[in-house]
């Protein structure tokens, strides 16, 4: 059978494919890392412009049980960033920052069974007087704002990276973010007392990471 000869040649056909490509920068671990803070600090000005910060954060002498949960809160969540960029890049190993993260943001939840168990031992009730349903909602809302904004951010920048564990992966994001975004809200947040901290701060940080958690795998799929 003839060829045709206006149909391109293999040679040509390679030629237009080659053509078209354009080389890609190689993802850095530390360019995500300055991302995951820049984010932070946006979702710290949007808290600030929105809703103020604690009078002592203004005043650069904040209390120590803010000073103390927001090191948690930052610490666990740049941890857990560096495990989920490093999820993101094959090749990479990110048990150790995952359990290093885990543990750190760990402190809360633990914290909150000690106080049952000092109220246990004491026979007296932790007072729990400020989780009201306002004060409640409203840690919610803000930290899961905060949360998002941080994890949007954190998902655009791994669309250029190739997780191959994309639900371990998304847990990972959800968990840095909402970490992060929950950091931002705590220089907000009024309450100075542990029973809010342990109590309302993990769940507000479980629906954050599961919201994002359930948002990520369809926009890291091709």
């Amino acid at each position: 059978m003839p060829l045709d000869p206006d149909e391109p040649s293999i040679e040509q056909t390679i030629e237009a494919l080659v053509g078209d490509l354009r080389p890609v920068a190689p993802l850095r671990l530390w360019t995500g890392v300055l991302v995951g803070l820049g984010l932070t600090a946006l979702a710290v000005g949007g808290v600030w412009l929105v809703f103020g910060l604690r009078a002592d954060v203004m005043a650069m002498h904040p209390a120590p049980i803010v000073v103390a949960r927001g090191a948690a809160l930052l610490a666990g969540g740049l941890v857990l960033l560096v495990a989920a960029l490093r999820a993101a890049v094959p090749g990479r190993g990110d048990e150790g920052a995952t359990a290093l993260g885990t543990m750190i943001l760990g402190i809360m939840p633990i914290g909150l069974m000690g106080l049952l168990l000092q109220g246990i031992v004491a026979r007296q009730r932790p007072s729990f007087a400020e989780l009201t349903t306002h004060i409640t909602l409203r840690c919610f809302c803000i930290a899961l704002a905060a949360s998002l904004l941080v994890g949007a951010g954190l998902i655009r920048w791994m669309r250029r990276a190739a997780p191959t564990d994309i639900v371990r992966a998304s847990w990972l994001i959800g968990w840095a973010a909402a970490a992060l975004g929950t950091f931002a809200y705590s220089l907000f947040c009024p309450s100075q007392t542990m029973a809010f901290v342990t109590a309302v701060y993990p769940a507000a940080m479980l629906v954050a990471a599961t919201v994002i958690r359930l948002a990520t795998p369809p926009l890291l799929r091709w």
